[in-house]
């Protein structure tokens, strides 16, 4: 669901390209964070994380609202939420190795599918962090060649995560 929620989003900025499509950012965030607790909701279900979880699936759609509501107008980057969008995921990949070492599995790392999967969530939160962080800043002062080197900066982590995303599905598929 998580891809084609996402897929669909980004088929819309595609085609509205054209003009300001910074409002659907603001939609994604919120979607696409939804999306990936539930992914981690279902891979861990130990009653703290749970309720956290919980919390966080109600709190941060609504501070995403109050976000573009009160403090960053729609039609600027979410440089607010998504570093905190980020941060969220990147603890809860963390978690999750952290919770996997201490269980004693036979198997290698490279045989688990969700071991792929979370690396792919991880390098692309962790890596685009600074991004989410600065994007109005780099957006208002940055030459075009700057930003273009952003995005494809950015573009690189979206790929590898994907990657990474395809080769948890395949082990995953497997077994």
């Amino acid at each position: 669901m998580y891809l084609v929620a996402s897929g669909s989003i980004n088929l819309v900025a595609i085609l509205h390209s054209t003009r300001n499509n910074l409002p659907l950012l603001h939609i994604y965030t919120i979607v696409e964070t939804v999306f990936l607790l539930l992914f981690f909701s279902k891979i861990d279900q130990h009653k703290r994380a749970m309720s956290f979880i919980k919390s966080l699936l109600i709190i941060f759609p609504l501070l995403c609202i109050i976000n573009f509501s009160f403090f960053q107008s729609i039609y600027r980057f979410n440089s607010y939420v998504r570093p905190v969008e980020a941060l969220i995921l990147i603890f809860f990949s963390l978690y999750y190795y952290w919770h996997e070492m201490q269980e004693d599995k036979p198997a290698r790392w490279t045989d688990h599918a969700l071991n792929w999967i979370v690396a792919g969530i991880l390098l692309y939160f962790s890596g685009a962090l600074f991004q989410f962080i600065f994007s109005n800043i780099v957006s208002a002062t940055a030459s075009y060649q700057i930003k273009i080197l952003i995005l494809n900066i950015h573009g690189t982590l979206v790929l590898i995560m994907y990657l990474l995303w395809a080769i948890g599905f395949l082990k995953w598929k497997k077994n």
